[in-house]
């Protein structure tokens, strides 16, 4: 599972075949997991049992005690509950690769390849290429089921779930279609061509099987599911690809449960395929997402890997487990509900090109900003650091938002959200200014709460001498002076003020 994962339950299988139950923090990259009761657990290289954790001596990593998960009480363990790793080393509890690719690989999904060019651009002075995620785009969703494990989903479902306007299946607030379609203020009409279930070679064993690496099987399955495609005809020229011939989304899905442990077999993950598969004249297939159906489909995991291939949108979350990055206040991060995931944040939205408008803030003025219309409000010290302000309320697709209000972001390109430091050398790519200066999402204290956004009657203002501030990340004052914001509402208005004077202020 690409989206990252907090406190969920897992049910993982030891090599002698007998169950483990815990439960996990992290994403595909790091991931730290606890029995029910609390105690840290890591797998033995070697054998591959789930045991006790202990902490190395010099508290950079977790190592395991000797003693398997479910051969002692816990309640006789003198170990402390909740270990974790000093913050160098991560939280990698299972010994696994960096990337859950071939080492040899290498490189870079394609969306990041993308992004990473328009910056250089930019930084050069260059006409940059524009943000794509514009139009009707259609991706590919391909069905595999495997000889032992039939499809419980019909091939039907799948396409509704991705294209039908007002879907409601399994609890979901419309379709894939749909939530792009809100978020983007109608300029991102995305959908999916959805083939039919292709029946893999293997019983599913031999994809999940934690001897191979991770990736190899998922690449050999999907390999085989485009090979079927292409000698039934499927039409591969309705996929739209970039400039470079590179087909934006590749989605697939499989049948059943998620038998892997984390980073083994089929676990759910998004890479790419190497070399890229050519499908048609002037197209190819490189970036993927793969995860298992189940008994359901939701649209969290979905949404956030589409806006990845789709929109070059980066993660907003920390891989490692220091952060909560900007929690649930945009759908790269822990974005809300799984059926009904929240908006993306105003900094992704106007990179992609989706804002109604975005007006530059001029002292001694006065906006009004209203909720869920992608108008903005901006003031850049240059074009990779400024802030950013929208009109946020816990309604329409935002229902599972922690709190109301304006959310002043602080946007740094060159930052990075596995940085909470909030120093000028490290610090995030995009931070939420919390209105109640606490700082719980860097701190990692919760996903977002009451005291996060602006507005009347307690939280009013916003410059150089307040907590938190308005100063760029150097430390110089930004001339970001909000004196008076409204209480939270359908439109806010915020005044600005004039800049506080500075030493080097002649007046």
């Amino acid at each position: 599972m690409p989206r990252p994962f907090v406190a969920e339950p897992f049910t993982f299988v030891q090599p002698d075949g007998s169950q483990v139950r815990l439960l996990g923090w992290g994403n595909q990259f790091r991931a730290v997991f606890e029995t029910p009761d609390g105690y840290t657990v890591v797998r033995d290289d070697e054998a591959g049992y789930f045991h006790y954790a202990e902490l190395s001596p010099d508290g950079a990593r977790l190592l395991p005690s000797g003693l398997r998960v479910g051969s002692v009480e816990s309640t006789v363990l003198f170990l402390p509950q909740h270990l974790r790793p000093a913050r160098a080393a991560g939280l990698e509890s299972v010994q696994a690769p960096a990337e859950p690719a071939d080492q040899e690989l290498g490189g870079e999904r394609r969306w990041q390849t993308r992004r990473r060019e328009r910056r250089e651009a930019a930084a050069a002075g260059l006409e940059a290429a524009e943000a794509t995620a514009v139009g009707d785009i259609v991706g590919l969703c391909v069905l595999v089921r495997f000889p032992d494990v039939p499809a419980t989903i019909s091939r039907q479902e799948v396409d509704d779930f991705c294209n039908r306007p007002g879907y409601t299946g399994f609890g979901n607030n419309g379709s894939v279609h749909d939530y792009f379609r809100d978020v983007s203020g109608g300029r991102l009409r995305y959908r999916n061509a959805v083939a039919a279930y292709y029946t893999a070679r293997h019983n599913r064993a031999y994809y999940t099987d934690p001897a191979i690496p991770m990736g190899t099987r998922t690449r050999e399955l999907i390999g085989e599911a485009i090979d079927h495609l292409q000698a039934t005809g499927f039409d591969f020229s309705q996929l739209s690809a970039d400039p470079s011939g590179f087909v934006y989304a590749l989605n697939v899905f499989y049948v059943g449960p998620r038998v892997n442990s984390w980073r083994q077999g089929l676990w759910p993950h998004a890479w790419f395929l190497a070399p890229p598969d050519p499908v048609a004249p002037g197209k190819r297939l490189r970036d993927y997402q793969i995860t298992n159906m189940g008994d359901r489909l939701t649209l969290g995991t979905f949404c956030h890997e589409n806006g990845h291939m789709v929109c070059d949108f980066p993660d907003l979350y920390d891989y490692g487990p220091e952060s909560y990055g900007v929690g649930d206040y945009c759908l790269m991060c822990y974005g809300g509900p799984d059926t009904d995931p929240v908006h993306v944040s105003a900094y992704l939205k106007n990179e992609a090109g989706w804002a109604s408008s975005v007006t530059p803030i001029t002292p001694n003025t006065s906006f009004s900003v209203p909720a869920g219309s992608n108008d903005f409000l901006i003031h850049r010290r240059t074009g990779a650091e400024y802030f950013i302000l929208e009109n946020r309320q816990p309604t329409g697709r935002d229902a599972g938002l922690p709190d109301a209000g304006l959310a002043i972001w602080h946007v740094d390109e060159s930052g990075s959200n596995n940085n909470e430091q909030m120093s000028p050398a490290a610090h995030y790519e995009l931070s939420l200014e919390q209105a109640d200066g606490r700082f719980d999402l860097e701190r990692r204290v919760n996903f977002g709460n009451g005291g996060d956004l602006f507005g009347a009657p307690d939280r009013t203002t916003f410059g150089n001498s307040t907590t938190p501030n308005s100063r760029w990340w150097n430390g110089s004052p930004s001339g970001l002076e909000i004196v008076d914001i409204s209480a939270p509402g359908p439109a806010m208005t915020v005044k600005f003020g004039h800049p506080a004077p500075t030493p080097t202020d002649p007046t």
